[in-house]
């Protein structure tokens, strides 16, 4: 995490600071140990501001300080290292960021701290693009989050919306069953045989036992054929032939196999249309 990332830096043994590292330490850069049961280097800046007055060699009013993460001096305590330099020392610098050194404990450590005053023309890019790319994580975790709940959300209405579109075909498909049966009637009322049609009506709910569901119903020249929504029972079949109905679709018998053949009989065909004529009709 970005609030926990400056720690203790340390100066190569050739670089620039081999000669800060052999010389005494500046007067200016004032160094104190704190320890805090936190890893947060904000709330230690905040400890620090609220101790300010304590903590300080000089005034409040004349000093900055800045805080760099050592690491943990026991079980919940971690230490940190507050550098403190006066005002007047930062704005002698021209950038906006001043890095001076250190020392806690024969330690070399690196302080940053912000000049007072600094001209807006310079702003911190490293810590601006930290910031960055700290807000579009967090975005891009927001944006997943959303972008999971809108599938599921969209599962459920394509759910609801497969079950409304199978109801409609299924309302559809009556509409059209009803409308047909309709015509038929109509047909048989003109040519005066609606009686032929009730009385078929009537043998059906008897032989099923109950009401009768039908998808299709024609009459023509004294013949009426009904198709009826599920295939019928061979006991519905027996009840219809023995009332003078006959199935559209014959049933062939069939032969027994031999003792010899493994194979079982073919089933016989599903029996869904049957039809009757006004002489049969009584």
């Amino acid at each position: 995490m970005p609030d926990t990332a400056d720690f203790v830096q340390p100066i190569p043994p050739d670089g620039p600071a081999a000669s800060i590292a052999a010389a005494p330490v500046r007067d200016e850069i004032f160094v104190r140990a704190l320890d805090l049961p936190t890893l947060s280097l904000k709330q230690a800046r905040a400890a620090v501001l609220q101790q300010l007055d304590i903590l300080s060699p000089l005034p409040p009013a004349e000093v900055a300080s800045s805080v760099v993460l050592l690491g943990p001096v026991e079980e919940g305590l971690n230490r940190f290292a507050v550098g403190f330099a006066p005002r007047a020392l930062l704005e002698r610098d021209g950038e906006r960021i001043v890095t001076l050194i250190g020392r806690l404990d024969g330690e070399v450590i690196v302080f940053r701290f912000e000049r007072p005053g600094a001209a807006p023309g310079k702003p911190d890019w490293a810590w601006r693009l930290e910031l960055a790319t700290i807000a579009g994580l967090c975005l891009a975790i927001v944006l997943a989050g959303a972008s999971v709940r809108l599938g599921r959300e969209i599962d459920r209405l394509q759910a609801r919306t497969d079950a409304a579109n199978t109801q409609a075909q299924h309302l559809s498909a009556e509409a059209a069953s009803l409308a047909r049966i309709g015509a038929a009637w109509r047909a048989a009322e003109a040519t005066r045989q609606a009686g032929v049609v009730d009385c078929a009506l009537g043998d059906l709910a008897k032989a099923t036992g109950g009401p009768v569901g039908l998808t299709r119903l024609s009459l023509a020249d004294g013949q009426l054929r009904a198709r009826l929504n599920a295939p019928a029972t061979d006991a519905t079949l027996t009840a219809l032939q023995a009332m003078g109905f006959r199935a559209t679709t014959a049933v062939a018998p069939v032969a027994p196999p031999p003792a010899s053949s493994a194979d079982p009989a073919p089933p016989a065909p599903a029996v869904r249309e049957v039809q009757t004529t006004a002489a049969d009709c009584r």
